[in-house]
């Protein structure tokens, strides 16, 4: 038994730690929130979207960057004392790409334009083959309560032939014996 006393001693060892520094722990702990978790405040989930949550397209972008562009070249022309240039109509690429969002963009017509085929002519899903009913299981049924209370019958009209019964048990008898005729029983009086 020598053998087995240090691994004993080793095993042990945090055991004993871990109740020393249970009893040094303070004992004034209480709950101020009984029932309720008492970790972190719940945390939600957000997303970062860069740009103030607006979301642009990179045609949007692009144009943008452009108009900022032009408006700088035109406070250069009139700063230097050269008559501002006129406002350029822009191609309706730009226009397209700048946001321009009051006019949807034409719809075109999808589908072929040939007629539709004719539904006669179309072949045909096949149709279903009936499928017959499943076979019933009552009279399997039937056969097993048969088969189930036919040897208490049997026992309790062997009492009744011998005056065994009482009358409580001949009212038995006879609920059974309907019970057996109800299931089918051909040996039922």
């Amino acid at each position: 038994m020598t053998p087995h006393l240090p691994t004993l001693a080793r095993r042990l060892a945090p055991l004993a730690f871990l109740l020393a520094a249970g009893a040094c722990a303070p004992s004034d702990l209480r709950d101020d929130t009984p029932g309720r978790a008492q970790a972190f405040p719940p945390v939600y989930n957000q997303t970062f979207v860069p740009g103030g949550g607006e979301r642009r397209t990179w045609s949007q972008i692009q144009a943008e960057q452009s108009r900022a562009g032009q408006r700088t070249d035109q406070r250069t022309d009139s700063g230097s004392g050269t008559a501002a240039r006129p406002p350029q109509a822009e191609d309706p690429q730009t226009r397209r790409d700048s946001g321009d969002t009051d006019r949807p963009p034409p719809k075109r017509p999808r589908g072929s334009s040939s007629p539709p085929p004719d539904p006669a002519a179309l072949p045909q899903p096949p149709r279903p083959i009936p499928v017959p009913p499943p076979p019933s299981s009552q009279s399997a049924t039937d056969a097993f309560k048969r088969d189930l209370i036919r040897p208490e019958v049997d026992r309790m009209r062997t009492d009744d032939a011998m005056g065994r019964l009482d009358p409580l048990g001949q009212r038995d008898l006879m609920r059974r014996e309907n019970d057996l005729r109800q299931w089918g029983d051909p040996l039922a009086r």
